[in-house]
């Protein structure tokens, strides 16, 4: 039987927000959100990785399953080690702070890397005003295809009318991976090129891994800043 787990890494440490996967978005942790979001996919198990205490706990009181992870530096290293141990087929790493991810953009996810094993799947929308010139908003630039040429938090390539085969959107923070995909991952070193621009899927397509984008109406946002936890809450609250 075929087997899709969604992991969702949550770490304590964050510069801009410490602790923010227990930062509270009404009356529930941002962790717990992220969570019932991601149990309504198709996805055959869901799981929460990390290395902190108070998160682990928090997950278990929601009646999530967590797993206990050494520290790493980033989420994918994370969902490596869980893969490990459920040796899944497929894989979607869900980022824990991204409490308005949509249940049928996982399963989109979902549909991309079954059709494309051998690539990354992750997702596309379309850019705001604000994003274009935000840095923390990422962007892709894909073909027609949908097939990611690069990745920046420049606004560069916004409008840009020299390249009528290639269009930018705003990165949506969600990976899927087949199990022989990620194993190759796991095997890299960060380049250069994803450490300068603190983007790590610059790593594997600087290793020849081609990532495929699906495009989503839905503008989720991940919470990384007290702004963001303030727009959150607003949003939640409307």
């Amino acid at each position: 039987m075929i087997k899709t787990i969604v992991i969702i890494p949550a770490r304590w440490e964050s510069k801009r927000l410490p602790g923010k996967p227990l930062a509270m978005i009404g009356n529930k942790p941002m962790i717990q959100h992220t969570w019932e979001k991601a149990i309504k996919s198709e996805a055959d198990e869901v799981i929460i990785a990390t290395d902190s205490k108070a998160i682990y706990e928090s997950a278990m009181d929601f009646g999530a399953r967590v797993i206990w992870t050494p520290e790493f530096d980033t989420g994918t290293e994370r969902v490596i080690a869980i893969q490990k141990i459920k040796g899944a087929d497929y894989v979607i790493n869900v980022q824990g702070d991204e409490p308005f991810i949509n249940p049928n953009d996982i399963n989109r996810v979902i549909d991309i890397v079954k059709s494309y094993p051998k690539h990354v799947a992750t997702l596309k929308t379309d850019l705001t005003k604000m994003e274009e010139t935000d840095a923390n908003a990422v962007k892709v630039v894909t073909d027609q295809r949908g097939s990611a040429l690069m990745f920046t938090r420049s606004s560069v390539y916004i409008n840009d009318d020299h390249h009528e085969n290639k269009t930018t959107f705003k990165h949506i923070g969600i990976y899927g991976y087949s199990s022989e995909t990620l194993n190759k991952i796991s095997e890299m070193q960060p380049s250069e090129n994803a450490i300068n621009n603190s983007l790590e899927q610059l790593t594997w397509m600087d290793n020849n891994i081609s990532i495929m984008t699906g495009y989503t109406s839905h503008n989720s946002f991940g919470v990384d800043t007290p702004s963001d936890l303030k727009l959150a809450n607003k949003i939640y609250g409307s």
